[in-house]
């Protein structure tokens, strides 16, 4: 084993602790350290013996900005491997709103106990995700990562700014997508019971409207798997473009 060696296997282990951070947990609790630290051993023992030998820094300085600069690239490729689940996180606290079963809504990850139908959908996803083989392609792109910017020489593209914005910007739109046909339910209803209550004025549209609106808003949910898996499938097969745009093309 030679000293080249094991400091390609270093960056690749960087790299891939950046994206391996990004993972997605489910409900609520995130992978344990350690078996993001084995998925990272493993990830670096397997890719470090197929890729030419990194370059050696000849100085202290150099081999910290390459140890930096391979975390922050792998942090970068999965946070933008991760928006997906942002959007449907947030899909989640829009629909929970619209149908009238919000609670305290948070900024993490949604807690069950005070968040349920975004923790639902959250929870989904991530199955959605492993089903779809998402892990898989993320990993494949990660591996390609090594062939567009060498092991202990991070870069970025010079539009990876843009890439970001731009990915992150994607995030508000399939949002607002998928949480469109709860936004319209609650229309209607409220629609429909406002003119309920003029032709009515004795009946207690509040109340009603309100069971109304949850009882069609668990139905239509409950209905909205399909669309959902529909959108979160072509998203997942996005991810690896998405995160090579990060990188410099040759």
């Amino acid at each position: 084993m030679t000293l080249g060696y094991l400091f390609t296997w270093l960056m690749v282990f960087m790299r891939s602790l950046g994206v391996i951070l990004q993972l997605p947990v489910l409900v609520g609790r995130p992978i344990p350290v350690t078996a993001r630290l084995g998925i990272c051993v493993c990830l670096a023992t397997l890719l470090a013996g197929v890729m030419p030998v990194a370059t050696i820094p000849t100085s202290m300085l150099n081999l910290v900005g390459a140890t930096a600069g391979e975390v922050m690239l792998g942090l970068v490729m999965g946070f933008v491997g991760r928006l997906v689940f942002s959007a449907i996180e947030m899909a989640g606290r829009l629909i929970s709103t619209e149908i009238g079963l919000s609670a305290m809504p948070g900024l993490g990850v949604p807690e069950p106990a005070t968040e349920p139908i975004a923790a639902l959908l959250s929870s989904f996803a991530v199955v959605l995700y492993f089903l779809f083989g998402g892990h898989q392609l993320l990993l494949s792109s990660l591996a390609r990562s090594f062939q567009l910017t060498h092991a202990g020489s991070p870069a970025f593209d010079t539009l990876a700014a843009e890439s970001v914005i731009r990915a992150t910007g994607h995030v508000l739109e399939l949002g607002l997508r998928i949480a469109a046909p709860f936004i319209a339910m609650n229309f209607l209803v409220t629609l429909a019971f406002s003119a309920l209550g003029r032709a009515v004025p004795k009946m207690s549209v509040l109340v009603l409207s309100a069971s109304v609106r949850v009882i069609a808003g668990l139905g239509l949910l409950g209905g909205a798997g399909a669309l959902i898996a529909r959108y979160l499938f072509s998203e997942f097969s996005q991810v690896p473009v998405r995160v090579l745009q990060l990188l410099p093309s040759h």
